[in-house]
């Protein structure tokens, strides 16, 4: 007696969960080069800086303004250079604004662009000889 077996095959296909960008998918990226800075030495008050930082911005849509932040630098023994010692230049600001506060280094923009970013450093004489480390943030407000 013949045993008559019907297999039903059954391809199930799963799909993973991932998140492809479509073209027109709006994005804004910001990057910057270098990724660290050395500021150098700093011998006399109110003294520009030679390095500069470019901070590139990737985007295919309508961004608002680039803010930038800083936190104090400080040392290994201790010493702080406050933000307000520390002061920017951007094409947006013309001049050096000192960083008591976020600071708009570009304006509301569409589409990529480049902001070279220019430091200047005033410390007074209490201010230790050394190696000071800070971080400096990066923020694209919504466009308004």
């Amino acid at each position: 007696m013949k045993k008559l077996l019907n297999y039903w095959i059954i391809g199930i296909t799963l799909l993973g969960s991932f998140e492809m960008a479509r073209a027109d998918a709006p994005y804004v990226r910001v990057s910057a080069t270098p990724d660290k800075l050395d500021l150098g030495t700093v011998l006399f008050v109110d003294e520009e800086l030679p390095e500069v930082l470019k901070v590139k911005v990737e985007s295919n849509c309508l961004h608002g303004p680039v803010v930038a932040s800083i936190t104090p630098f400080k040392d290994s023994h201790g010493g702080t250079i406050l933000p307000e010692r520390i002061s920017i230049q951007t094409a947006a600001t013309g001049d050096f604004i000192p960083m008591i506060k976020p600071v708009v280094i570009s304006e509301q923009a569409i589409g990529s662009h480049d902001i070279l970013v220019k430091f200047k450093v005033n410390v007074d004489f209490t201010a230790r000889a050394g190696k000071y480390s800070g971080n400096i943030v990066f923020t694209v407000m919504p466009p308004y």
